[in-house]
């Protein structure tokens, strides 16, 4: 029996080892699959539009992430603000990047930590401001604007995201020699960790 793809027998024979034997059966039924899924058409199903994002009855108006009114469309108040209310549970205020809080090392939460060895959360993650997408609604009665809402609450919590660090992150600096240039770093991770979020990768 051919093998995917395959034009003959001798298709796979100048395959040097079994490794290079599978690559080239892998790419080939790599091109059969993409071809066959059209996934042009999944890619529109799933891309999200802000302008057509909004709890009313109203639209967003533009796409531009930097110019969409997210209060206003997404019916945010302090307790749907991303970063939260600035408070922890004692009502102090919190301080970002500060390890008066240590690292987040509970096993319940991260996997492969205990007691002994540590797969603890970097200090960043103990506030990131991502309290808006906790509290998005999952009723299904507007499932065709999900799409669409989901991409505003992620650009949102990515705008606060990246207003608190740029805010903040330089009191960091002032005490801790050494991370002058490490604010585009913070930056990227810290929306790596919300990519990684919307992707159930947390």
């Amino acid at each position: 029996m051919a093998l995917p793809g395959s034009v003959g027998e001798d298709k796979y024979k100048s395959a040097p080892d079994a490794k290079h034997l599978l690559d080239e059966i892998g790419e080939v039924v790599y091109k059969q699959v993409k071809k066959e899924a059209d996934g042009t058409n999944y890619i529109n199903e799933l891309k999200g539009s802000l302008a057509s994002a909004t709890t009313n009855w109203e639209l967003g108006g533009t796409d531009k992430p930097c110019m969409f009114d997210y209060t206003t469309r997404l019916g945010a108040n302090s307790e749907r603000h991303p970063c939260g209310t600035g408070k922890d549970a004692k009502n102090e205020d919190v301080k970002r990047f500060s390890d008066t809080q240590g690292a987040e090392c509970t096993k319940s939460k991260i996997k492969y930590s205990d007691y002994y060895r540590g797969a603890c959360a970097p200090f960043r993650r103990l506030n990131l401001c991502n309290k808006n997408m906790e509290k998005m609604d999952a009723n299904n009665y507007d499932s065709g604007n999900a799409k669409h809402k989901l991409l505003a609450e992620v650009c949102y919590a990515a705008q606060q995201e990246g207003k608190s660090i740029t805010g903040r992150y330089p009191q960091h600096q002032q005490t801790n020699e050494g991370t002058s240039s490490q604010l585009c770093t913070v930056l990227a991770r810290s929306f790596a960790d919300i990519g990684d979020i919307i992707r159930g990768k947390d």
